[in-house]
């Protein structure tokens, strides 16, 4: 269950509530009393839909760990060129749709010893660094590929008060110049991005069949991330995702 859903009952309630006092105040420090308190609840509620606190800190984080899981299944269903790329970019865009969890497992890291979460988060991180480096990486590309998974996770953690947007520009940017030499090319609409504005409006909903094919080929070719090709085409990339994945 997703506990950024609308509380539309007890159960999502309880989740949002939990959240809401894990990140303030730490899992340690957060008693099943004090959600229960906040809720106007009795501890007995909170224990019928959770038996433990820790049942409550598992289904919390479930929906990072499950995403992480799912990009990394993606990325390793694309050729060698885009691979690298889908696997950094949805790497990073998962951790920014989940920041919540994400600082609640900094601050508390001993959650992760209490169930099956840390042996995931584990394996999939170790999934990612070798999606990254390639098959044929020697050591150092294997290092460089763990530093790139790093540096687009821990400014998410140290810099709560950037917004989203230039976030994921200045990671991508800075994992681009590890990788590949030198600065990320600039897209098109990184200006509204980065100044706060609007996005730009008026974006084809669709690609012809000759715009699908081209896209099709720089993805292939792995020489565009696809946020570049994304913005060459003038569309979202859910828009260019949708178009790359139809048979």
């Amino acid at each position: 269950m997703d506990p950024t859903a609308p509380a539309t009952d007890t159960r999502s309630r309880i989740l949002r509530a939990a959240a809401d006092l894990f990140v303030r105040k730490g899992y340690q420090r957060t008693s099943l009393r004090e959600i229960a308190d906040s809720l106007r609840l009795t501890k007995a509620a909170i224990l019928y839909h959770f038996p433990t606190k820790e049942h409550l800190a598992a289904e919390l984080v479930e929906p990072f760990v499950a995403d992480l899981e799912a990009v990394a299944a993606y990325a390793a269903t694309q050729p060698p060129g885009p691979r690298r790329w889908a696997m950094i970019e949805g790497w990073l865009d998962t951790l920014l749709k989940h920041r919540a969890p994400l600082g609640m497992l900094v601050n508390d890291i001993a959650i992760l010893n209490r169930n099956s979460v840390y042996r995931r988060i584990l394996a999939v991180a170790t999934e990612a660094n070798e999606l990254v480096a390639g098959p044929d990486a020697d050591q150092r590309e294997r290092v460089r590929a763990t530093q790139a998974i790093a540096m687009v996770s821990d400014p998410i953690v140290f810099y709560t008060d950037v917004d989203t947007a230039t976030l994921r520009e200045d990671m991508l940017d800075g994992v681009h110049r590890l990788l590949e030499g030198g600065p990320r090319p600039a897209r098109a609409d990184a200006g509204p991005a980065r100044t706060g504005a609007r996005p730009r409006r008026g974006r084809p909903p669709a690609l012809s069949d000759a715009d699908v094919d081209a896209a099709r080929a720089m993805h292939a070719a792995g020489t565009h991330t696809v946020d570049e090709i994304a913005a060459a085409f003038g569309v979202g990339r859910a828009t260019l995702y949708r178009h790359l994945n139809r048979d």
